[in-house]
């Protein structure tokens, strides 16, 4: 009962149980009669002894309850503080996403259904809350929503579509609502699968206590589905897209099925079937393929049971899906993205004179449609000019004798090398020789230099042949032979300064031997470098090679390259024979060996219809490494919105003809979900990146999306064009894990200073929680006199003390 006003009550008392005395006055006479009689009663048991030791365990009995009686005329009550009715604000969350809608094992209902069961106005818990409490109800998905609550409503939740459960999101828009105002705590109805950034948020940023409301009994589901998926891609033959899929089985099912098809053709399925291990839940396939162009492809994973191969096929509508044995399918599927940058890919080949080398990788390039191979040969070096000759003699190098008057600018001079050109674009492209402009070089992806010594190249061009790497980002491999890596020239120009390697510790010159190629073990992690799929075959490949005999000296490894392949002579000796390094934006490559062509002459000889040819996919290989991470003038990318899960920012990063951040380019966007319409988009600059420009796009429905920057500079002038893509799946943070996550409910609870509550024990909540620490509180007293337990221990006092006195024959 609540009491009134009691002369031992201040309007404000801490919380927890206190005795205070109703009538103080009391006290002094009641403590007279109390030790009167006591001393009575001591004398009387005292000078009977017909009860023997059993007359002192009567007096106690009997003082006792002359103790109670008198303490009874204090009128003792006891007082604690409680929240104050109707005062505080006790918000009930429930998740409304679609989640809640899947059937649990143990039932015939879905979670929603069991939570329109808890909280329907046939429930004295919530009566009870109601009575104690200003109750508000709200659902939520991906943002907070009111809903009419409480047992004036009829109270239905409807689950949504919505692959969405903003968690922490929710509970901290619940904070902020009622900032300021009495919060007794947030009860809370979810399974726990957060698709925000839940793990990482700070529950105590909330405010107020939260109570997750939990089953008391196990959910466990048979469930399917797709965990992760891995794609690992590169531009190498030996290393096509592999695509690694883990799947997860939580039901009985051991027999699976995993499929990967190309959603463009859809007629191309691969399928795999895997067996879970007794005792195992999560195993993985890895499909491996060779996608026929390049460019952006999206595919589709899915995941299903043996015995359900029917339900599952390919054009299944959702009513032969919802047939399954499943606790859902939304999660048996997800979308794979694959993007191979296309070509053109240019490289600049340089040579000091024609050589074996450039054939064999002129004609293994002729077969790669990405690459662009553009030669610059040397086919005499430059000669003495004298100014004592005859009218007669020409100017000309004797080599262009007899060419067109037409022609005749483009004939070198005696004091100039007479160089070729081959692949060229256009007529003027390379008619002055190696470039010295940035425009000029920067147009090509990668350069090859081959027995070309430093001297050929102008000061002015070995700087921006170290731009080329450096800042424009491209890739450089130099090749062995009679003028490469030569002697102390070498080594202090600035092609040793970008070679993986030191030039020779002096002008010694690599000697003639048998040497044995062999790859390291950095060699084998290496795509580029190895041409078979595991290790045992490929040193059985390289064991089969002939042996080489022209390798240059060099000298240390520099710091930060890596050694792949080697070289030993026949006294066991070994030498670099591959070494990479990054080398700032770019990367460069140094091959000492002077004769790689022996391998495409021996393939040659010995080759047949079924025979691979592997020096030339060797050649290709390095090719596409040397161009692989080489940035263009335009590059977009999609990364995840900060602030939505919906939402995604596209950026695009723009560079001018010298490779540096532009600012006043024209960047539209064109975004093309797979099967709509386009949609024509505008990026701004960004504020913290030079060069950068990004939009937010935010996608109502789940799918593939393509997106196309077409990039202008103030002009009008075309700069560049760049595409890329990503896959929309909401459901899969969603359907994540279909059974309750407890540990992060458990979490929430913890650190918000509330507690877990089993929905069996919702009425004994109800009416603990109104004696819990609130904002607003009254106190609460009880006559501890009124009892029942109070009077019971007097009068059982007096009955067994008058009892033993009547079994003595005392009474």
């Amino acid at each position: 009962m609540i009491s009134g006003n009691f002369p031992a009550l201040t309007d404000t008392l801490p919380i927890g149980l206190g005795v205070i005395w109703g009538s103080p006055q009391w006290l002094i006479p009641a403590s007279i009669v109390a030790v009167l009689l006591s001393g009575m009663t001591l004398w009387n048991y005292a000078n009977s002894r017909s009860m023997g030791n059993l007359r002192w365990f009567a007096a106690t009995l009997k003082i006792a309850a002359i103790v109670l009686a008198a303490i009874c005329l204090l009128q003792p009550m006891r007082t604690s503080e409680r929240a104050r009715p109707k005062a505080n604000l006790l918000p009930i969350l429930i998740d409304q996403s679609e989640s809640m809608s899947m059937k649990l094992s143990s039932s015939s209902g879905s979670r929603g259904e069991r939570i329109e069961d808890l909280v329907n106005d046939q429930n004295e818990w919530l009566r009870r809350m109601e009575q104690d409490f200003d109750v508000r109800g709200y659902h939520f998905a991906s943002r907070v929503a009111k809903i009419p609550f409480g047992t004036a409503n009829d109270f239905e939740l409807e689950t949504t579509n919505e692959n969405a459960s903003n968690l922490s999101t929710s509970l901290a828009s619940i904070g902020e609502r009622f900032s300021g105002r009495p919060l007794a705590g947030v009860l809370l109805f979810t399974d726990g699968n957060a698709t925000d950034s839940a793990a990482s948020f700070d529950w105590t940023s909330v405010g107020c206590p939260v109570y997750p409301v939990l089953p008391s009994e196990s959910d466990t589901m048979a469930d399917i589905r797709i965990r992760d998926i891995t794609v690992r891609q590169t531009d190498f033959e030996s290393a096509p897209v592999s695509v690694r899929v883990q799947v997860e089985s939580t039901g009985d099912d051991r027999e699976l099925v995993v499929l990967l098809q190309d959603r463009e053709q859809p007629e191309s399925v691969q399928e795999t079937k895997l067996t879970l291990p007794d005792g195992e839940s999560v195993g993985e396939v890895t499909f491996q393929f060779r996608p026929d162009q390049p460019g952006l492809r999206f595919f589709t994973a899915t995941v299903f049971a043996e015995r359900d191969r029917a339900l599952f096929e390919l054009d299944a509508d959702e009513e032969r899906l919802s047939s399954s044995s499943e606790a859902t399918q939304v999660n048996n599927r997800r979308l794979v993205t694959v993007d191979r940058d296309a070509g053109p890919y240019r490289i600049l080949y340089v040579a000091g004179r024609p050589n074996w080398e450039f054939k064999f990788l002129r004609r293994a390039i002729s077969s790669d449609a990405e690459i662009q191979l553009v030669g610059l040969l040397r086919i005499a070096n430059k000669e003495p000019k004298f100014s004592f000759r005859d009218q007669g003699v020409a100017g000309t190098n004797s080599l262009f004798r007899g060419v067109d008057d037409r022609e005749a600018e483009l004939a070198q001079q005696y004091d100039e090398p007479v160089i070729i050109r081959m692949g060229v674009k256009e007529s003027d492209e390379l008619s002055d020789g190696f470039p010295e402009s940035a425009d000029e070089l920067f147009a090509y992806q990668a350069v090859i230099l081959d027995d070309i010594e430093p001297e050929f190249f102008s000061e002015d061009q070995l700087l921006l042949l170290r731009q080329f790497v450096s800042v424009r980002g491209g890739g450089l491999l130099m090749l062995g032979g009679q003028e490469s890596f030569s002697g102390k020239a070498f080594a202090d120009s600035t092609l040793g300064e970008l070679s993986a390697v030191y030039g020779p510790r002096s002008n010694q010159e690599g000697a003639a031997s048998n040497y044995q190629f062999t790859i390291t073990r950095e060699g084998m992690l290496e795509p580029w470098i190895r041409l078979r799929d595991n290790e045992r075959d490929e040193n059985a490949r390289v064991n089969q090679l002939p042996n080489l005999t022209t390798v240059n000296a060099v000298g240390d490894v520099k710091p930060g390259a890596f050694v792949l392949a080697e070289v030993s002579d026949e006294n066991g000796d070994t030498t670099p024979a591959i070494v990479a390094q990054r080398f700032g934006k770019g990367r460069t490559a140094a091959i000492p060996v002077g004769d790689l062509w022996r391998w495409s002459m021996h393939r040659s000889t010995q080759a047949d219809e079924n025979d691979r040819d592997d020096p030339a996919q060797m050649w290709r290989q390095m090719a596409h490494w040397l161009v692989g991470e080489v940035p263009r003038r335009v590059d977009a990318r999609v990364e995840q919105n900060g602030e939505s899960q919906s939402g995604v920012d596209l950026v695009v990063s723009v560079v001018d003809e010298a490779y540096l951040p532009l600012d006043n380019a024209n960047v539209e966007l064109t975004v093309t979900p797979i099967g709509s319409e386009p949609i024509v988009l505008k990026a701004t600059s960004d504020d913290q990146n030079a060069g950068v420009y990004r939009v937010t796009y935010w996608s109502d429905q789940p799918g593939a999306y393509r997106v196309a920057a077409s990039v202008t500079g103030p002009d009008e002038a075309p700069i560049g064009f760049a595409e890329t893509g990503w896959a929309s799946e909401p459901e899969v943070k969603e359907f994540q894990n279909v059974g309750l996550n407890r540990e992060l409910l458990e979490t929430i609870a913890e650190q918000t200073g509330g507690k877990v509550v089993d929905d069996d024990e919702l009425d004994a909540f109800a009416a603990e929680l109104p004696t819990q620490k609130m904002p607003v509180t009254q106190t609460w007293t009880y006559p501890l006199w009124h009892s029942g337990w109070w009077m019971t221990a007097m009068i059982g006092c007096l009955c067994t003390e008058w009892g033993l006195r009547r079994w003595k024959g005392m009474a």
